[in-house]
């Protein structure tokens, strides 16, 4: 007869359906055969699907991956191989120089904190609010 499920192991069952590759069907069959790392026997469909902590992250994921689909669904499909390639291309350069800007723009907030800082800034009055102007103040 198998062994009882611990609470042990459903965390590590919820954290497996957590992290499901994508490349794999996600279907109860499968994680009651992915669930036989944990537990040393393939548990039922219905021993799993009792458990609320389960059955929470299966619709939570459920859910992830249904968006993601959805989320693709709304992307042009490019015109050829060469367009979707130009494309990538493009939004790769776009990427490195946003990357190589945000680099720089890192590097002046670091020094402009050093040097208040050095001036007897605080950290609380750095990151004070703006104070909004009014009436042309």
């Amino acid at each position: 007869m198998p062994k009882a499920i611990t609470q042990k192991d459903l965390n590590k069952i919820a954290a497996m359906i957590r992290e499901w590759p994508k490349d794999q069907p996600f279907k109860w069959e499968n994680i009651c055969v992915g669930a036989r790392t944990f537990l040393g026997f393939v548990p039922t469909r219905q021993a799993l699907s009792k458990k609320p902590m389960l059955v929470n992250a299966y619709t939570t994921k459920k859910k992830q991956l249904k968006l993601a689909v959805e989320g693709l669904s709304k992307v042009p499909k490019p015109q050829s191989m060469l367009h979707a390639m130009t494309t990538i291309a493009r939004l790769q350069e776009e990427n490195d120089a946003l990357k190589s800007e945000l680099s720089k723009m890192a590097e002046v907030a670091n020094r402009f904190i050093h040097n208040a800082s050095m001036a007897g800034l605080s950290r609380e009055k750095l990151m004070a609010p703006l104070t909004s102007l009014k009436n042309g103040d």
